[in-house]
Formats: C-alpha cells, structure tokens, sequence
C-alpha cells in the first residue's frame, strides 16, 4: 500500500495532518529557502536593518541584484529617478519593499525548479506570478501600505502545492490537467482534510517568515476567517488575485466574473466599476511582469478577451442596479406618497375637507411666531354660516352636511394657497392669511360674502342660500397683539359683532366702536350662548 494510500484510509484527520506535516519536516527532495533568502529573512526580523546590510546580502546574488535593478527601474513602481546600482534602487524602492521583492525573487528562483509528477508546474508558475501581480493590484486600489508583502504572500499561497507534490508524487496524479483551483482545494480536503492553504502558512511558519504572512496564506481560500479586519483585506487581496488569474487561465464565464465582483464587494468592498478598472490594470501590466520573471504568462486576445466580457458584465450589473434603484426609488415615492396622503388626512376634517382644529392651531402658532419676529401683518377671519341651526331643523343634518361642504369649497376659492382655512367647530370656519393687511383681508372677505350670496344649495326641500358673519383680527406693529390667543378672541368678538350688526357682513376688531357698546355686548353673548 502506497504512502497516499495509508494517508487517505487514516482514520483520524489529526494524525494525517501531523504525518504530513512531519514528512515536509523530514522531505530531503523538497528544499528549503536558499541561503540568500534565510539571510534576507533574518534581514527582515533585524530592527537596525540597513541599506548596507541589505545591499551586501542581495549582492551575493548576481541574478538576483539584476532583477531589484530591473524592477526599481520598471513602470510598475513609477519612479522618475533612474537606478543606475543597487545601492540606489534599494533607496528607490524603499527598505520594506526591496527585501520583500528579494526574497520573492529568491524563492521563486528556488522553487521554478523544482519538478515533481502530479501537476503541471508550467501552469503553476504562470498562475503564481499572474496571481500576485494581481493580488498587488488590488491591494494598491486599496491604498494598503502592505503591497510588497501581499504580492510575497500570493506568490507563496500555492506553495505547499509544490510539497505535497514532491512527497508525495503520485497524489495529484489522478486529476485532470485543466483541473480548476477550487477543485484542486476540494480534492486536497476530501482526501486529505486539510488544503493546501492551511499547509502553506504552516509551512511558511517553519521557515520563520513572519505571522502575517503565515496567517495570509493559511486564510488566502477564506480571508473572511481572519478575525483582524486590517488582516482579511490583505488576505482579500491575495484571493482576489487567485480568482481573478482563474479566470484569465481558463474558458472565463460570466457567472465566474459575477462571481469574482461579488467576492471583490464582500473581501475587500470593491464595486463592479472599480472591479472592471482594476482587472484593466492587471492585463496592462502583463509584460512588464512577463518581462521581470522571464517568462510568458498570457497572450494579448485572451487579457482583451478579459476586459470585454468584465466591461459586459460590469454594463449587465449597471443595468440590474439601476433598476434596482428606480424599483426603490418608486417605492419609496409611492410610501412618502402614501405617508403624506395618511398625514394630510389626519390633518383634514373628515366632512369639509379643510384643515381640522389641530392643524390650525399649529398653523396658527407658526405664522404668529413669523409675524412677530419679522413685523409682519397677519390676519384671521372668522366666518359662521348665519341661521344655520334652522338648515338643520328645517332640512335635516345631512343636507346641513351638504350646505357645510358646499360653502368650504367657496371659501377655498376665495383664499390664496398660501393661506389656511380650518373647521372652528360646527358652522365655523377660520381663515389664517399669512402676510395680509387689515385692508387686504376686508377684501377677501367682501369677495367670499358675495359668493356665500350667490351660492344656491339645492336640497330636497328647495333651493337655499347661505350667508355668512365674519370678523377680521389683524396683527401688524401698529396693532399688536400678545398672542395667538388674543388675536383669534378678536376675531371672534368681531364676528359677534357682525351677528348683532344684522349678520352676511364683515366686521373689523380695529374699527369697532366701543363707546356703542358692541364689544361688551359680543363679550356677553360669547358668554351666553353659541350662535344661531
């Protein structure tokens, strides 16, 4: 029975991770990082890093000192300045950056040449290299100030790939050649336990790379684990990078592209508009990075292919989401609709339709308020339907009803839309106008006397006019009053005079005569009874 053959039939998964883990300790054709890159790690732990440290170890390496030159001096980096020896391109770079770039190139030029017989190690390594170069663009769109190490991390995700592989050969045998990444992580957890991501940070850590970078491997296939937000974007990035190059290295479809935009909203917040931007950024910089690692990594109709099929999916996606929006944004017109409708009737008296007593109270203290502080006239009309207890004795309630509709609608056709016209009580009606004079309001109710006149109410019984008594309180800085409340007891001593006058005319509180006793005598009968 084969090694993979005892691994897959254990039947405790903890003891089958501990032997894999204890046969990757014990690979001797499995190698692990070279001397130059140890001494870089060692670098990268060292608090009195330098550039001389940096540049004499990096030295050691001809083929590696070729290629932090290269890279210092490529457009990836956008630098003006260009780095003529690798004392200035570590300057150029920065000191995080350029060790992090080193012991990319390190390892990568390690483990390019490891083969093994399970898997495709051509497509491997154009997978690697494409992943992280598109995991760093999305790590730059997110403006995180970990770009090196997210473009290290994805270079080293697959890494336990490699090992599994080398000690195990015959374990990937037996997949397909165009075997997709997700079916790679799915065979590795059915026959293993484990995937190779979980492997990878293990690994890593055992090479003493860092916690970070060890915990972005290990959650690369699930960023959302990481419990450090800061973290799951870096984690995000590296992901996002992975699926992004499935795509570009297979028959991409456009529920792989959806798939990808709602990875990209949820890992690291990117909209399908950045998205699509991004994924442009990742096939522009193709062959600059083709040009870095010397090899060919994907031919131009497959990255156009790319674009225009994120750039359609992208357009699909504007489309459902504009939708989406008119969909809201009708319903959200139809409830403030339907909310103003609700509020408006509560703010109505059920039979006339005009502004209950609440609201005019309301209405009333704001404009008051208004006038006060502003010096503005503003005047209120009372108007009380004369006789109207005979309409009902006479005629019966609901054509009292009729006639109190009918003479509503006159008085709205009188005023402005500005102003306001509330049911007092019963046959009572109270005009607020707004910025109106003493002289402008005897005006308004002239016209609505003359229309209460030629109003015919036509009732079972016959047809009926209806007059009116009205009475005019104005406030304005030469008539001022000390409240709401003693502006509309104007008012209403005014329309108590009309009544005594001879009724159907319209009395100013102004202009009442005192000395004829009228106020006094609107005052007792206010007092005595309600109006007939």
């Amino acid at each position: 029975m084969s090694l993979h053959d005892r691994w897959i039939r254990s039947s405790s998964g903890v003891a089958l991770i501990d032997s894999l883990k204890e046969k990757l300790k014990s690979a001797v054709n499995f190698p692990s990082p070279p001397a130059v890159a140890q001494q870089i790690i060692a670098l990268a732990s060292d608090p009195e890093i330098d550039v001389t440290k940096v540049a004499s170890t990096i030295a050691k390496d001809p083929g590696l000192t070729a290629k932090i030159l290269r890279v210092a001096n490529s457009p990836l980096y956008s630098k003006k300045r260009k780095s003529d020896n690798l004392r200035q391109a570590l300057v150029v770079l920065g000191m995080n950056a350029a060790v992090t770039l080193a012991l990319s190139f390190s390892l990568v030029g390690t483990y390019k040449g490891v083969r093994g017989g399970g898997i495709d190690y051509i497509r491997f390594w154009r997978r690697t290299i494409l992943g992280a170069s598109a995991a760093q663009a999305f790590a730059e769109h997110k403006g995180l100030t970990t770009i090196d190490e997210v473009f290290l991390a994805a270079l080293l995700q697959d890494i336990a790939v490699i090992a599994i592989d080398k000690i195990m050969p015959d374990f990937y045998a037996g997949l397909p050649k165009e075997t997709t990444h997700a079916e790679f992580v799915a065979y590795e957890i059915k026959q293993l336990g484990v995937d190779h991501a979980t492997v990878g940070g293990w690994l890593l850590d055992q090479w003493k790379l860092g916690g970070l970078l060890c915990r972005t491997v290990a959650a690369s296939h699930a960023p959302l684990g990481l419990a450090e937000p800061g973290e799951a974007i870096v984690a995000g990035c590296v992901a996002l990078g992975s699926d992004c190059v499935e795509i570009l290295l297979t028959n991409q479809q456009p529920d792989e592209l959806t798939k990808l935009s709602a990875n990209a909203e949820a890992w690291i917040g990117m909209g399908p508009e950045d998205l699509a931007v991004t994924l442009q950024q990742i096939v522009a910089r193709i062959p600059e990075v083709e040009r870095l690692f010397d090899t060919s990594l994907l031919n131009a109709e497959e990255g156009v292919a790319l674009i225009e099929q994120a750039r359609e999916i992208l357009m699909i996606r504007n489309l459902q989401a504009l939708e989406q929006v008119n969909t809201l944004q009708r319903s959200s017109e139809y409830l403030e609709t339907r909310a103003a409708e609700l509020e408006d009737k509560h703010r109505r008296d059920p039979l006339t339709g005009v502004f209950n007593r609440r609201h005019m109270d309301e209405v009333l203290a704001k404009e008051f308020a208004i006038a006060v502080e502003g010096r503005w006239p503003l005047s209120v009309v009372f108007a009380d339907l004369d006789r109207f207890k005979l309409v009902n004795d006479h005629y019966g309630h609901p054509a009292g009803d009729a006639v109190l509709v009918e003479s509503a609608r006159v008085i709205l056709q009188v005023v402005r839309a500005s102003d306001c016209v509330a049911r007092y009580g019963g046959e009572e009606f109270l005009l607020i106008l707004p910025g109106t004079g003493a002289d402008e309001a005897i005006i308004v109710c002239e016209r609505l006397l003359s229309r209460l006149r030629a109003t015919r109410h036509e009732l079972d019984g016959g047809a009926i006019t209806v007059t009116a008594s009205l009475g005019v309180s104005t406030f304005s800085p030469s008539t001022p009053f000390r409240s709401v409340l003693s502006l509309v007891e104007a008012a209403d001593q005014s329309v108590y005079a009309a009544k005594q006058a001879g009724r159907d005319r319209v009395v100013r509180y102004d202009q009442l005569s005192r000395s004829a006793g009228i106020v006094d005598s609107a005052r007792r009968t206010a007092a005595a009874t309600r109006r007939g």
